[in-house]
């Protein structure tokens, strides 16, 4: 806002005094007079047309300084539910992931924990619409700094979920929350990021699947040709083809699924979603299913398990609609829509067993492309256990090509292995394998002794060589 200019008065301190204690009675003082004197007086004195330009400028000013304020406020919210029911929050404390655990820690403690009790905890905390708490979702999706955390919790299910900002909503059983949170603050002089590595190292492989966080459905029949019609485009979902589906009929929805997913309320409905895993090249194993309750009141997941026969049937299905709706098989229309989607390759965590880097070993010439030194890697372990895909069996010809990559900029190798799945058909899919950080470091020492073997030159010279041949620089070394 623009300057303000200051008047200095002066009037016998028996006369001010005087005047002061009666005003003080009033609820008033002498500066508030003073004040609405000036500006009656400034409207008295000033041309109105001048006292309306100056008025809006004033005006402008203040929302814009409100817009800057309301800029530099950084949020944390809460969705909890209980009851069925749920209520959003948001508090301009922020609160990050290791304080909501350490609140929720706080909450079990003091027993017959709530939403509501859970709500009296956050510091400021006020209610907000749904939407707004998806607007901010989105933001902390964005990494825009105005969102610490959001934050979902779940009183009827005990499950704890937080938004990262590269990998989405993350769950955990609230007693693993609580665990990893009093390991984090046990000790009262730790830093704070001493106390955010103990608290990550106790929730590590705690993280709760779509398996767990759904509840299982028994079928009461097999799905049968017709069961299931396409009602909404494919969508691309990482490594999946996703297709909603709606049954043919209520006596199908009944037969199949039973009644616990039955739309008991008017305004209620049931999402099903069928997806296609590209890295499997088949039919995921499950079906799942979202009870929506009008406008939004109550929710519930469930999981329907798919034989293999099942899986079969909707496969033959899903080619049959794509074909019909695109013009292309299910590969052919996922390779479309990665390459008009971009963006980084889905990851492969499908596996069983993690990959052994004592396994690992590299095969041919050592190839630079795009600021990368890439290395083959043989598959010379069981491919699908380690990345959960479907390639060691005698039903189809795929296969994998597998690269470490060593990055040149940082003299550093990836974080994820390359893995490229070959189809029988034509089509190639890129997907990454993330490395831990001693996986990497082993990777290294491997790059290293392999480098030398094959050009004589440590990873570090061949770095430096290639930077000072930059301009002529090949495909290969």
């Amino acid at each position: 806002m623009g300057n303000s200019y200051s008047a200095e008065v002066w009037l016998d301190e028996r006369r001010w005094d005087a005047l002061e204690a009666v005003l003080e009675k009033q609820g008033s003082n002498v500066e508030q007079h003073l004040q609405e004197y000036l500006l009656d007086l400034y409207r008295e004195m000033v041309p109105s047309d001048q006292v309306r330009e100056i008025e809006s400028r004033i005006e402008q000013e203040r929302q814009e300084e409100l817009r800057e304020a309301e800029a530099r406020k950084v949020f944390s919210v809460f969705r909890l539910w209980e009851g069925g029911k749920s209520r959003c929050l948001a508090t301009e404390s922020p609160k990050e992931l290791l304080d909501a655990a350490h609140l929720l820690r706080k909450c079990l403690q003091e027993g017959n924990c709530g939403a509501d009790a859970f709500a009296q905890k956050i510091y400021g905390g006020y209610e907000i619409s749904l939407d707004r708490f998806n607007e901010l979702i989105q933001e902390r999706l964005e990494n825009t700094g105005r969102v610490a955390g959001v934050f979902e919790l779940d009183f009827d299910r005990k499950v704890f979920s937080a938004v990262h900002i590269l990998d989405g909503w993350k769950s955990y059983r609230f007693q693993d929350v609580s665990a990893a949170a009093y390991h984090a603050f046990r000790k009262e002089n730790c830093s704070q990021d001493e106390r955010w590595q103990k608290f990550v190292s106790r929730l590590d492989g705690k993280e709760l699947t779509d398996r767990d966080l759904s509840t299982p459905l028994k079928a009461l029949r097999d799905l049968q040709p017709g069961d299931l019609l396409f009602t909404e485009p494919a969508n691309r979902m990482g490594r999946l083809l996703d297709f909603q589906v709606d049954c043919a009929s209520d006596a199908v929805q009944m037969e199949v699924f039973g009644p616990e997913v039955k739309c008991a309320k008017t305004g209620s409905w049931l999402d099903i979603y069928v997806s296609y895993d590209v890295a499997q090249q088949e039919v995921r194993d499950h079906l799942d299913l979202m009870l929506h309750r009008k406008d939004g009141a109550w929710e519930k997941s469930f999981r329907y398990d798919l034989a293999p026969e099942e899986q079969e049937l909707l496969r033959a299905d899903l080619e049959a609609h794509c074909l019909k709706l695109y013009g292309k098989n299910l590969n052919d229309l996922y390779a479309e829509r990665s390459r008009q989607e971009a963006g980084k390759p889905p990851e492969l965590d499908g596996g069983t067993q993690r990959l052994d880097p004592r396994q690992v070993t590299f095969e041919g010439e050592i190839s630079e492309c795009d600021g990368k030194l890439s290395f083959y890697v043989p598959v010379s372990f069981d491919p699908d256990a380690v990345f959960g895909t479907h390639v060691a069996s005698e039903s189809n010809d795929n296969w994998l090509n597998v690269y470490a990559n060593y990055d040149l900029k940082t003299s550093e190798p990836e974080q994820a292995l390359t893995v490229v799945l070959v189809c029988g058909d034509g089509n190639e899919f890129e997907f990454s394998y993330p490395l831990t950080a001693p996986e990497r470091e082993q990777l290294r020492e491997k790059m290293e002794d392999y480098c030398q073997t094959q050009t004589g030159m440590t990873l570090e010279e061949c770095r430096q060589e290639l930077r000072s041949e930059e301009p002529s620089m090949g495909p290969q070394m």
